[in-house]
């Protein structure tokens, strides 16, 4: 699992690359005070911090921007350290498994 912050910090994207893709796990706006929900299904988690978004699916990073185009700070942001996870060849498993 890896997380990224928004320019400014006030929005934090949980995430993980899963086969050379980035899946969004959750997302917050530290500066919202609204209820906690799953979507798409818009279940209220009342237990959950405030302004906490648990993204069923998960739905990848392209699939996030156009279900919140609002935060696109966060997603550009998430976009650069997702191709920086992606071209680091320590975070990729060897597709030809290992040779003896």
């Amino acid at each position: 699992m890896r997380t990224t912050e928004s320019p400014d910090g006030r929005k934090v994207a949980t995430w993980r690359l899963m086969r050379r893709d980035c899946q969004v796990i959750n997302i917050q706006n530290r500066e919202d005070a609204s209820p906690a929900y799953r979507w798409p299904s818009g279940v209220e988690l009342p237990a959950a911090t405030p302004g906490l978004v648990i993204l069923d699916g998960p739905p990848n990073l392209w699939e996030a921007r156009d279900a919140f185009p609002g935060h696109g700070d966060l997603w550009n942001a998430l976009r650069s350290d997702f191709w920086a996870a992606l071209l680091c060849m320590t975070d990729l498993p060897n597709p030809l498994g290992s040779w003896s």
